[in-house]
């Protein structure tokens, strides 16, 4: 190795948000790529997803936009993962939105049910979760004969607590915009990403 290609070596070890021009891989680049993405899905409206019927009668599911933006949010968080570690700002704010998602699930949340004879009973003592869009449900019915009630039926009926599922993802966007932000602050405080990749 020349001594020019040794300074050259150094100078990448200290500043390692720079990438080798020679390289293929252009860190800044696809960081570029990924806060486009982002940005490209939250400038879309964020529709709930839902389930539909095709000309066929098939059960089609009809993707939820709020759950891309989030999954966009956090590969671009992920890409970011070294210069987190760097930073002594991002992991506070970070450990902060995170324990609000934690609260989410206790707010939005429902207890797991199951079945005893014929009752419906729940366990507190488990954590809570967030029920999936269309899931089935137990619902008690009374069965009733002139008017008075003579058994209990158990029976399975779906989208009871789709607005719980509804509420919380609403509730994620809030958090992931936040989220988003202070990354591009990151990306702001770590300008050593070469000249002409502009965020």
């Amino acid at each position: 190795m020349t001594e020019e290609e040794k300074i050259e070596s150094n100078e990448n070890l200290d500043n390692p948000g720079e990438y080798d021009s020679k390289s293929d891989y252009s860190k800044a680049e696809v960081t570029r790529n990924q806060v486009s993405k982002v940005k490209e899905v939250r400038s879309k409206e964020m529709k709930e997803g839902y389930y539909n019927t095709d000309k066929l009668g098939n059960k089609i599911y009809i993707p939820d936009s709020r759950k891309e933006f989030i999954s966009a949010v956090i590969a671009l968080r992920d890409l970011l993962e070294p210069e987190i570690l760097r930073d002594s700002k991002f992991p506070a704010i970070e450990k902060e939105i995170l324990k609000k998602k934690e609260e989410a699930i206790e707010k939005f949340g429902i207890y797991e049910m199951y079945i005893e004879g014929n009752r419906i009973m729940v366990d507190p003592n488990k954590p809570k979760y967030i029920p999936s869009l269309g899931e089935m449900v137990p619902l008690a019915k009374t069965i009733t004969r002139k008017g008075r009630p003579i058994a209990i039926e158990i029976e399975y009926k779906a989208s009871i607590f789709d607005r719980h599922h509804h509420n919380y993802w609403n509730y994620l966007v809030e958090l992931y915009d936040r989220l988003d932000a202070e990354l591009s602050s990151l990306i702001d405080r770590c300008n050593y990403f070469k000249e002409g990749i502009s965020f």
